[in-house]
């Protein structure tokens, strides 16, 4: 079996350093690494191989300087090494990326191929479902366990969800993108390293994929980023040290108050007002791909008909609702209610999930039919993977992990994404219509429900497909929900590795449980199994937007502070005062959590109780 593994050489974010003044990003002296999640997937490919006969392959798209990465990953197993490098490649954009790597894999013909979940530099996820698309395969993403079937013809894999996971299984060749705790996490050392530079990286320019140069780099890029916004830190900073429990819990707890209302100020009434609508009006409509958990509608669908609410004030035109799934006559009134003008229903009972091709295709030609001024997404595992398919089945631009979106003084859709760790804010710009974005749950604000109001009903039909595609297996829930309520709650305490162990962890929750918060936490408290990675904030998980977090035992990385930004206000706690978590927060204990943290909840109980229970 040959197995690709797709790689990327990215720069170590967490080094790069801002100049406020001027504006710009000092990358001087900053080194890169194998992007993480492509490091997991060739250990994983790397295990998979029963025979001599088997070949991974590891490719690279990017400048001379990412044969580097190309040779770490020779160390750790990789029989071979293709870096499809070329001047022309310069501004790609995640399509013109899909569609260089697509043509190099074609070359190598793979059984397999795999894809990190996402790229640290860029944390959209859409290059591996661009690429199964545009080489006509299915593809699995955020898949977690990573196996081949006895007969070696197809692989079964667990993908994670919002709610829980699903089994799959897919035909070979496929794509999959895989995400944490799919293999171990492991790095090359001297003697791999040394055996490793002898082996000839081979070098791919865009003549030798296609004699058309203008679907590469810039002029292939449907997308283009306008002047970047350096994001300002915003956080007050205030460190206490060297002070009793008690002092700290009444210090933090009067500066909350002060900040709330502050805070309360600032934000006005945003959302308490109903805004026109325009039923029937479908030149530049807007669609809304609705998102439902196994309770109904999630809020992240709310979220996103009271932004395409507010965009209709400019388009003047309608909103459309699409309905993944069977028909239901509450779901219809729920989306009338919350902005939906119109509601298609795309029924996938006897279709197959909305991650698979079949539902792909018949959406695509309802988007090809209709031609909207936009669609948004959630971006959620089933939200990137459908968007990411119809921008590359349609040559469309998409943005990953928006935050916000405006409509421009030219009437063009600008949606704001964070990038590099949340330091920059780059405007991004679509050359084609419909844009396409997925918008990250939890900081958007819902519209002013309107009961009375109603919606059109129709149908997207469901049209034959004949094609290899992905298989649902089974599908299994969280039964505590942790992630859905996390979503909307407005008191969060987040634990790091920093509280102990899982012993520990059970008292905070505890803590927790008394003021009405809900519980988050990091990437590494994942890995050691306390507690699900639904509930992880930052890149590789949710973005949240509590009006209180408080920070237990974290160190304050900025791939979890990343999912943090658009919290009201951050409270540390950290035996370590070196700790980074503190440059993130508004207020900063030094000290252990054993000590400082029950007294300072219970100060902070009618606070964060009303806020809790709003």
């Amino acid at each position: 079996m040959k197995t690709a593994v797709c790689m990327k050489y990215v720069p170590v974010i967490a080094r790069i350093q801002f100049d406020y003044e001027a504006k710009t990003i000092i990358r001087d002296g900053v080194p890169s690494e194998v992007n993480p999640f492509d490091l997991l997937g060739l250990v994983r490919a790397v295990e998979l191989k029963k025979s001599a006969e088997d070949e991974v392959v590891v490719i690279s798209m990017g400048p001379p300087g990412a044969s580097e990465g190309l040779t770490n990953c020779v160390a750790l197993g990789a029989d071979r090494a293709v870096l499809v490098t070329d001047r022309a490649l310069a501004g790609s954009d995640t399509l013109a990326t899909s569609r260089a790597l697509s043509l190099a894999l074609q070359r190598e013909k793979p059984d397999l191929i795999i894809c990190g979940r996402n790229s640290t530099d860029g944390e959209t996820g859409q290059v591996g479902p661009e690429i199964a698309e545009l080489m006509g395969l299915p593809h699995v993403s955020s898949v977690r366990k990573l196996n081949l079937r006895d007969d070696g013809k197809a692989v079964i894999v667990e993908r994670m969800t919002d709610e829980g996971f699903q089994v799959l299984e897919c035909d070979l060749p496929a794509v999959i993108c895989v995400t944490e705790g799919v293999a171990p996490e492991l790095y090359p050392d001297k003697e791999q390293m040394e055996r490793a530079e002898g082996i000839h990286v081979e070098q791919v320019t865009c003549a030798d994929l296609s004699s058309d140069l203008t679907q590469f780099g810039a002029a292939g890029s449907p997308t283009w980023v306008d002047e970047i916004r350096l994001v300002e830190p915003n956080r007050l900073g205030v460190l206490l040290q060297e002070i009793t429990p008690a002092d700290a819990a009444k210090q933090v707890a009067e500066a909350l108050r002060q900040r709330l209302a502050v805070l309360a100020t600032e934000s006005g009434d945003a959302g308490s007002a109903m805004l026109p609508r325009y039923p029937g009006s479908k030149d530049k409509s807007i669609w809304v791909i609705t998102e439902s958990t196994q309770f109904g509608l999630a809020h992240v669908t709310m979220e996103m008909l009271g932004k395409a609410r507010e965009l209709t004030q400019f388009t003047k035109s309608e909103v459309v609702a699409v309905l993944v799934g069977t028909q239901n006559d509450a779901a219809v009134a729920e989306l009338a209610a919350q902005g939906a003008d119109r509601v298609l229903v795309l029924d996938n009972s006897q279709v197959g999930p909305v991650c698979g091709r079949a539902v792909g295709q018949a959406f695509a030609e309802a988007v090809q039919k209709e031609q909207p001024y936009a669609v948004l997404f959630a971006a959620t595992a089933d939200g990137r993977d459908l968007a990411s398919r119809l921008a590359a089945r349609l040559a469309l631009g998409l943005t990953g992990d928006a935050i916000d979106l405006e409509i421009d003084a030219e009437g063009r859709l600008v949606q704001l994404k964070p990038a590099l760790g949340g330091n920059v804010m780059a405007p991004i710009l679509s050359k084609t219509l419909p844009n396409l974005v997925t918008l990250r749950p939890g900081l958007l604000t819902p519209a002013a429900p309107e009961p009375s109001a109603t919606a059109i009903v129709e149908q997207i039909p469901a049209t034959a497909f004949d094609g290899p595609d992905v298989r649902l297996l089974d599908e299994q829930f969280q039964e505590d929900q942790m992630g859905n309520t996390l979503a909307r709650a407005q008191v969060v305490v987040g634990v790091g590795m920093g509280i102990g162990d899982a012993v520990n962890l059970a008292k905070v929750q505890e803590l927790a449980r008394s003021i009405g918060a809900t519980i988050a936490t990091t990437r590494d408290v994942v890995h050691e199994g306390w507690l699900p990675q639904q509930v992880q904030v930052g890149i590789s998980g949710r973005t949240i937007a509590p009006m209180v977090y408080i920070a237990v035992g974290i160190r304050g990385a900025f791939n979890h502070t990343v999912g943090l930004q658009r919290s009201g206000v951050i409270i540390a706690i950290n035996q370590n005062r070196r700790a980074v978590m503190f440059r993130s927060s508004d207020f900063g204990i030094v000290g252990t959590w054993e000590e400082f943290l029950p007294p300072l909840l219970e100060e902070l109980r009618p606070i964060l109780l009303e806020l809790s229970e709003a």
